[in-house]
């Protein structure tokens, strides 16, 4: 079985060295990125820039050299270019001065800025990662997990799945959760325009959905009265196939060099690109591994122990373990785990 380590109560940011110190191997010199979210301008509950300046100085110490990253969105909102991204960070917390390390957005000023990697897998053969990631010696997948829309549990699996993507990446993810749409059941009515929170629905004769900024939120098939937009048949296994694919290329490229820390505080049913909401379960700490199915398992019975059912496909409509089980399948790690306390 794989260790997990966990320490149960965060009392203050330095024990995040310890933790990483567990799963972590540093080369001296080595381009450390530290991949992880930085938070939306209508947020705040996104992992604290203290303990990420924690894990900048444990890097540093090993005689590394950490920069913080992530990728811009398909959505357009503040993080959709690197310009509004920096700016976001800046405005979250997130800049040398405050962590101790440069951020540097992977994919590029406009999110085009990829390499095209293999996934190992059937279904997305190819996917193209932030170009930033992928010329770094080592991956420190840093998560705050938390629920969302699409895939139930959102952790490190989607972190990098989705995450580490430019925009061409996302889109040959997020195709297979696009609605489809039956124009024998449309009414012309502009809710699913309304519900849309991107602009990404204009009316043509009939609704018309621009697959090139869907992110697949389903907020127009719960706004549809007909039923005349709805999910492709198999949708979420597709989409979690796709994501688990994605997420298997990025770590088949690192190899052993990569470890995984999971957040398991401010867990709400949404994700952190969404507008605040109120966390459902008290903190639980942070989790880490060099086994990132071991580790996705592991948060994901936590949060379910804590609540005594799955939230999370009560608010969602999805069951989260399938893409551990897929992760499984593809060779990213052991379902089976155990877990040793830290202090």
């Amino acid at each position: 079985m794989t260790e997990v380590y966990r320490l149960a109560n965060l009392y203050r940011p330095a024990q995040i060295r310890e933790l990483f110190q567990r799963v972590s191997a540093l080369d001296k010199g080595a381009l450390v990125a530290v991949k992880l979210h930085m938070g939306e301008l209508i947020n705040y509950r996104f992992i604290r820039p203290p303990f990420v300046r924690e894990l900048v100085a444990a890097i540093k110490a090993a005689g590394a050299l950490p920069f913080l990253t992530d990728t811009t969105t398909l959505y357009t909102r503040d993080r959709h270019n690197a310009v509004d991204y920096l700016t976001t960070a800046r405005q979250n917390g997130f800049n040398f001065a405050t962590v101790g390390a440069p951020v540097i957005i992977a994919d590029g000023l406009t999110g085009e800025s990829g390499v095209l990697i293999g996934t190992g897998g059937e279904l997305v053969k190819e996917i193209e990662v932030g170009q930033a990631i992928y010329e770094a010696d080592y991956l420190v997948t840093v998560t705050h997990c938390t629920g969302h829309l699409s895939t139930g549990y959102a952790g490190a699996l989607k972190n990098l799945g989705m995450g580490c993507c430019t925009k061409n990446g996302k889109r040959a993810v997020h195709w297979f959760s696009i609605p489809e749409f039956d124009a024998t059941k449309c009414e012309k009515c502009p809710s699913c325009i309304e519900a849309c929170p991107y602009s990404f629905i204009q009316m043509d004769d009939y609704p018309v959905i621009d697959p090139q900024g869907c992110v697949g939120c389903a907020r127009c098939i719960k706004a549809c009265p007909t039923g005349a937009m709805h999910r492709p048949e198999g949708w979420y296994e597709q989409y979690m196939t796709a994501l688990v694919e994605a997420a298997n290329a990025i770590l088949k490229h690192f190899e052993d060099n990569s470890c995984f820390i999971n957040f398991l505080t401010d867990v709400t049913t949404m994700c952190d690109c969404m507008v605040q909401q109120r966390p459902f379960i008290p903190d639980l700490g942070a989790l880490a591994s060099h086994d990132i199915v071991s580790l996705e398992q592991a948060s994901f019975e936590l949060i379910q122990a804590a609540t005594e059912r799955d939230i999370l496909a009560e608010a969602a409509g999805v069951h989260s373990e399938i893409q551990f089980a897929l992760a499984e399948q593809l060779g990213l790690g052991s379902r089976s785990y155990t877990v040793n306390y830290l202090e």
